[in-house]
């Protein structure tokens, strides 16, 4: 089901590249973490002490005081900073790190920060509403802006200022020649896709869209069923796709957009559902981004990061170390990528242990943050487990996944049991047999994790023993199979 909530602007006040330049500010708020109140207190007599002076004193601190919150708060909706669980407590994120990294290259901080604007936040969204008033012969103001984002389905006052400040900062990479005239050469260069593709992909629906992704993000070269990516879909980003309206209201369109290539198969008992995969427009046009931006985040190469889930699996067992261990790494970001999580960031690690740790966070329905360790061993015990619930406390995770290439001790799954039973995390197991699926078949990973979730519920809400919860899966097995016999005979 098609949500109707509306879609918040990016934040953006008392932050414009006027007042100071981004690799300032980025560097006052990694001096100052993790102090909020420290952060505010600097901002306030940096750039807003001759604020409200003809005030009171009383009058003024106050307002000096608004006028350094609300810059924070744009930080924040910026994705430069985030809240930690200790009240008025924050951190950098990963990008201000990478620009920092950067700081003496104006250019390239900002074309990154740019490129953030764009692909994060609503960046696209205030470009098309401005080609839209420009190609209506209209002239753009921060109201009729306003009013176009509305209409776009986005929640903003006509007399905000957010677009402003956002388009500000896009000018800086020259994505406006003027003040309200986009050069799409730029805004190509920035994100790697052309402006006729640009709006291609705003025709498309939230079914189509996501249904794209989950194509994206399991890598789909290969004609496979498109019921099965569905699945990926629905289960996933948490989306109703109709089997019956699937090719007319998803497959087509998509189809004719030039972005998948679908065959129907008939033969055996019934029709069988449509075939898709990715056209080459759609993964160099789109794949090839993603990878990317993926590249940017982990510091791993494209080529490295195009290689197959099979090759990288396979490389597992290389008797060279290096290669073993950069497919380790490449086997973490696949788990990152065929669950659609954000990469947030290596976790430091001793080297040469066979293992790889990484951070990663969901922001689709609820905001959660998953601590992932692939481990390429024999067996995994329960002080493995041990030391990574441990390990929340300073990384903050909700749900701790733990891959291995070997297998889980029985000791290791009771601890695993236990904890969920009797605290707020979800651990989520992956053992050689998962990892064969996942080979077999990317969308099997949706199953995977299905039924672990639904025996993790059942044993803690329902009370349901190893031994009926075997009987239920078995028989859901067998149910399964007959509506997917019936589905096919009927179509």
């Amino acid at each position: 089901m098609e949500s109707n909530k509306l879609k918040r602007f990016t934040y953006g006040h008392q932050f414009e590249p006027a007042k100071f330049s981004l690799v300032e500010i980025m560097e006052l708020c990694k001096e100052c973490q993790p102090s909020r109140d420290t952060l505010e207190a600097n901002i306030a007599q940096r750039y807003f002490s001759q604020h409200s002076k003809r005030a009171s004193s009383m009058l003024a601190l106050e307002n000096i005081g608004k006028l350094a919150m609300n810059c924070f708060l744009s930080l924040r909706a910026y994705q430069l900073i985030e809240d930690l669980e200790q009240p008025r407590q924050y951190k950098i994120t990963p990008l201000v790190e990478e620009i920092l990294l950067k700081s003496n290259n104006t250019s390239f901080v900002n074309r990154w920060f740019a490129a953030h604007i764009l692909n994060n936040l609503s960046g696209m969204a205030l470009l098309k509403a401005i080609d839209a008033i420009n190609s209506r012969g209209e002239e753009p103001q921060l109201e009729s802006i306003a009013y176009e984002l509305q209409e776009r389905g986005y929640a903003i006052s006509p007399n905000a200022i957010y677009t402003s400040t956002m388009r500000s900062w896009l000018s800086l990479a020259g994505v406006f020649e003027r003040e309200y005239e986009i050069n799409w050469d730029v805004v190509s260069e920035i994100l790697g896709i052309n402006k006729d593709f640009i709006d291609e992909l705003y025709t498309l629906t939230p079914g189509q869209k996501h249904f794209l992704l989950s194509l994206l993000n399991l890598d789909v070269k290969e004609l496979i069923p498109a019921n099965k990516v569905a699945q990926h879909t629905r289960s996933i980003y948490k989306l109703r796709l109709t089997t019956k309206n699937l090719v007319k209201d998803v497959i087509e369109p998509l189809a004719t957009l030039g972005l998948i290539e679908t065959e129907k198969t008939t033969g055996g008992r019934g029709a069988k559902p449509n075939k898709v995969r990715l056209t080459s427009k759609a993964q160099s046009e789109l794949l090839a981004p993603l990878l990317k931006s993926i590249a940017n985040e982990t510091r791993l190469s494209e080529i490295e990061l195009n290689r197959t889930f099979d090759d990288v699996v396979n490389e597992l067992k290389h008797p060279d170390k290096h290669i073993k261990g950069k497919a380790l790494e490449l086997l973490a970001v696949w788990m990152i990528r065929l669950t659609s999580l954000r990469f947030t960031k290596w976790r430091s690690r001793e080297n040469g242990k066979g293992e790889v740790d990484v951070l990663a966070a969901s922001d689709r329905f609820v905001y959660s943050r998953w601590q992932i360790q692939c481990k390429n061993t024999n067996k995994v015990d329960i002080d493995v487990l041990a030391k990574e619930i441990g390990l929340t406390f300073v990384t903050g995770a909700d749900v701790v996944m733990v891959v291995t290439t070997g297998e889980f001790t029985r000791d290791a799954y009771q601890y695993a049991y236990r904890m969920m039973e009797v605290s707020r995390y979800y651990m989520i197991l992956l053992q050689k047999d998962d990892i064969e699926a996942i080979k077999k078949d990317k969308t099997n990973i949706v199953e995977i994790f299905d039924r672990k979730a639904r025996r993790v519920f059942a044993k803690k809400e329902l009370d349901v023993s190893d031994e009926e919860l075997n009987e239920i899966e078995q028989e859901e097995d067998l149910i399964a199979e007959a509506i997917e016999d019936e589905i096919n005979d009927n179509s």
